[in-house]
């Protein structure tokens, strides 16, 4: 395990590491769980302040490990995958110190002077947290869609809307957010659009269904039950439930996800009526050394970028907050030598 970073001064003609003031050699000044854009960007903050910093990442998919092409992200004029961007980012966060554990967090909690979990089989702790979990996103399932994920399966109108113009585009999901995002969806110029219910039961308002059918939003009330496929990857079509093909070119999924915030409910973090983790603009919930960032906060819109720019800013916090605890000890150490 590495050992925190060692800051020396010289007091009294006597040398003092306030890495011995504020924490014992095997701990990290922050433990960061999660390895997508968020947690990257906080490693890599972290380390670049030099912290010690460890990220903790999982083989369970999230939205990063999904093979989605970002035309968003700022100076990538001809986008970039997000399975490359996070590459990068670790490789990046690697080269100012961070360390990687591949495995997923069991358990977290307080301890005195900071924070100790368990992942895999291996113990750590650290003065410091960064929740940076993310959601799980409930997709429209049904045999084989995972091979159509980040493709032809989307879930961000920002992020794949503009490539809409001139398809066959279908958007599943059974409540307003999907017929607002069906409507939102012709102004990219679709050859037509689709709303699917995937489900037996209608759960739109009559006002809403109106709307739809004034803007020439075709809406089924079915259920998928498989897919043809051009390639691998690439739709062709869906068979419903009831018998009916409907050709496409793209689907998005619009059926809502699920945060990961077990382990902050476990600490006592405040939580939304939705299970999202409660922040304000710099990342702090309301446990002191406790920070979040990314899509589990939904603090702002679900992007790459937005992500990235809260791992930042919950790192910068913490990188000024452990400032402030190393010099607070210091000077409490300095003025118990000077009584000596």
């Amino acid at each position: 395990m590495h050992a925190g970073v060692k800051r020396t001064v010289v007091t009294q003609g006597k040398a003092l590491s306030l890495m011995d003031i504020g924490a014992p050699v095997n701990r990290y000044d922050a433990l960061v769980i999660g390895g997508g854009p968020a947690g990257l960007s906080a490693a890599i903050y972290l380390g670049r302040a030099c912290r010690s910093v460890v990220v903790f990442g999982c083989e369970r998919p999230g939205r990063s490990r999904w093979g989605q092409f970002n035309q968003n992200y700022l100076g990538f004029p001809d986008g970039i995958s997000i399975t490359d961007l996070t590459a990068q980012g670790r490789k990046q966060a690697e080269k100012f110190g961070a360390t990687f554990v591949e495995a997923e967090v069991k358990t977290l909690m307080h301890e005195e002077h900071g924070f100790a979990l368990t992942a895999g089989e291996q113990s750590y702790r650290g003065r410091a947290v960064v929740l940076a979990t993310g959601v799980d996103d409930q997709w429209a399932a049904f045999r084989g869609f995972e091979d159509y994920i980040g493709k032809t399966m989307h879930w961000c109108i920002a992020c794949d809307g503009y490539e809409m113009q001139s398809q066959r585009v279908m958007v599943v999901g059974n409540d307003e957010h999907a017929a607002e995002m069906a409507m939102q969806m012709l102004a990219f110029r679709p050859e037509n659009v689709t709303v699917l219910t995937n489900h037996g039961a209608l759960g739109l308002l009559p006002e809403t269904i109106a709307r739809l059918q004034e803007h020439g939003i075709r809406l089924v009330v079915d259920r998928i039950i498989e897919s043809r496929a051009r390639e691998p990857g690439v739709f062709e079509a869906i068979v419903l439930q009831g018998g009916e093909e409907i050709e496409l070119d793209h689907l998005f999924s619009v059926q809502g996800a699920v945060p990961n915030s077990a382990l902050a409910r476990s600490l006592g973090v405040e939580l939304n009526e939705s299970g999202y983790i409660k922040v304000d603009t710099e990342g702090r919930t309301n446990v002191l050394g406790v920070f979040a960032a990314g899509d589990v906060t939904r603090l702002f819109s679900h992007q790459v970028v937005t992500a990235a720019h809260e791992g930042a800013s919950a790192a910068s916090a913490i990188i000024y907050e452990l400032y402030e605890k190393d010099e607070d000890a210091f000077r409490v150490q300095d003025s118990a030598m000077e009584v000596r």
